[in-house]
């Protein structure tokens, strides 16, 4: 995720989804100017809905209640990776609900390990303020950046193959 998101799609109304999430993105770490635009039960997923394992390498992932939970994710993100590019590809928006697609590529700050990344962001509210957004890339390749040795050796296919990354 990045601070500096740019659309290439039309403008959005002032209060739509798509205007308020691309409000927010325009300066995320900021808790007093992000909190304007969230409403008092806001929610944020970040890559799953809980997953114990994938939260002790990246401490923002699951469901975070409260705006700080969106904050914090775009700090820590900011501490654990450079990001080399972040593109949005396209959007969309309904009444109550918005939703951005896109790539990044990020490199790992204490590994150097770069990584590139489709990402799809959902956000859903009304009246000029979000109650939900909802964030996800391909957190194998994120985790990755951070993965200094070892091999998973992975049997998932029928066949019985196995594969060693």
């Amino acid at each position: 995720m990045s601070p500096a998101a740019h659309s290439t799609a039309e403008p959005a109304s002032p209060a739509s989804p798509l205007a308020v999430l691309q409000s927010i993105l325009s300066n995320p770490t900021d808790l007093d100017f992000v909190k304007q635009f969230t409403t008092d039960d806001f929610v944020y997923v970040s890559l799953n809905y809980e997953h114990s394992e994938l939260k002790q390498i990246m401490p923002w992932a699951g469901t975070n209640k409260g705006t700080d939970g969106l904050v914090q994710t775009f700090i820590d993100v900011g501490r654990y990776w450079r990001t080399d590019d972040f593109q949005i590809q396209d959007s969309f928006e309904n009444e109550n609900g918005a939703a951005i697609f896109g790539s990044f590529t990020y490199t790992s700050t204490v590994l150097g390990k770069t990584v590139t990344s489709p990402f799809a962001v959902l956000a859903r509210g009304e009246n000029g303020k979000l109650s939900y957004v909802q964030f996800m890339e391909d957190t194998f390749a994120t985790v990755r950046s951070f993965r200094e040795s070892g091999e998973y050796l992975i049997k998932a296919n029928p066949d019985g193959s196995e594969t060693s990354v």
